[in-house]
């Protein structure tokens, strides 16, 4: 997988933009939290075509990210510092950050308590993906539970579940090895949220695409998914 870093300038705003190469048929556009582009095209496209592509989107470009940066100002970005709230499955725990003897992390009942040997941004963000990990193992088996017997129709094997920090994506799947990757930062959303994701990914082992076809799977499923990967951007603060 082969990536490459271009700019792109619309509206007086000038973007970085990474492109991805691998087997898609069409250009996909993610706009990351940073206000960055993500693009994954195929190593046929030129990059002259896929300008051309984000000119007719930067209308919507510009405003995704407008909109992105007062979000950000309204709902600052998590800090991890001492007294901090942080969320699980949307739900509140206060942060209680001291020095100690080793680097841990726990949760009990509404506290998150991180102890320190070695106090520096990088362990506490180390810490905190390490208890979204533990505890995202057992969310992400019952979604798969819940959501597997909606597809009985289809026959569909249980998938191999896994989990990683991603930046681009809430999920990711492999329909020829069935395998679903789910975003470890999901933790951080109610399970309604992870349920919606998780439906997602196994509707692409019946349309591996974006198609008519596949929505319409997904919609008699779960009728609301719109209103649930919309409630998904309150959440991005405290994906760090």
């Amino acid at each position: 997988m082969n990536r490459e870093q271009y700019t792109f300038a619309a509206q007086d705003r000038t973007f970085s933009v990474t492109v991805v190469r691998k087997k898609v048929k069409n250009i996909n556009l993610h706009i990351r939290n940073d206000g960055n582009l993500f693009i994954s095209a195929s190593p046929r496209v030129p990059w002259a075509y896929i300008e051309a592509f984000l000119q007719k989107k930067s209308d919507l470009i510009c405003r995704a990210v407008q909109k992105m940066q007062e979000q950000q100002q309204n709902s600052p970005f998590l800090t991890l510092s001492d007294g901090e709230t942080l969320l699980i499955t949307g739900k509140p725990y206060r942060l209680d950050v001291r020095l100690g003897l080793r680097n841990s992390i726990r949760r009990n009942q509404d506290t998150v308590f991180m102890e320190l040997k070695e106090d520096t941004p990088q362990t506490r963000q180390k810490l905190y993906h390490q208890l979204l990990q533990r505890i995202g193992a057992p969310l992400f088996s019952d979604s798969l539970q819940r959501m597997l017997p909606l597809f009985k129709e289809y026959n569909l094997k249980e998938p191999v579940l896994k989990q990683r920090i991603m930046r681009s994506r809430w999920g990711s799947c492999m329909p020829l090895k069935g395998i679903v990757t789910m975003n470890t930062y999901l933790v951080i959303m109610p399970e309604s949220i992870i349920d919606h994701v998780m439906l997602h990914e196994l509707c692409h082992f019946i349309h591996p695409n974006h198609s008519r076809h596949f929505y319409d799977v997904m919609t008699v499923r779960m009728p609301d998914w719109k209103e649930r990967r919309k409630a998904m951007n309150r959440y991005l603060p405290y994906c760090i």
